[in-house]
Order: C-alpha cells, then sequence, then structure tokens
C-alpha cells in the first residue's frame, strides 16, 4: 500500500509548483492549465492535456497495518 508524503505537480506552461496539503484541497496554478487535489489521502489531477504537468509528488509503500 502506497502511503502519500507530497501531493505536488509542476506546471509545464507556467512553470508554477503547486500541492495539495489536505483533504479537498484543490489547489489550480495561475494560468490554470492544471490542479492537485486529496492532500495525504489521495492524488487527483486536473489538467488540460496529459502533458500539461510535471508529477512531483512522493510516495512510500507501507505495510497494511502502518497505514492505520
Amino acid at each position: 500500500m502506497q502511503k502519500i508524503i507530497r501531493n505536488a505537480i509542476k506546471c509545464k506552461r507556467c512553470g508554477e509548483v503547486i500541492e495539495s496539503k489536505d483533504c479537498h484541497d484543490f489547489v489550480q496554478c495561475r494560468c490554470g492549465a492544471c490542479a492537485v487535489d486529496g492532500g495525504h489521502d489521495y492524488l487527483r489531477r486536473c489538467y488540460l492535456g496529459e502533458d500539461s504537468y510535471i508529477e512531483l509528488s512522493e510516495t512510500v509503500e507501507v505495510a497494511e497495518e502502518e497505514k492505520k
């Protein structure tokens, strides 16, 4: 199982690095080409095109017992 350490992307259009830090913390870049959501609970991406952003998120593998 994966544990999210950092939920972030970099917009290829405007160069802004955006990060979602809490559940339902929807953050959009200044040009509106992409957004992140989910904090450390889930990774959600919204974007204009599949190549609109560079993934910067960090996850680690954890045992099922550690997740709880």
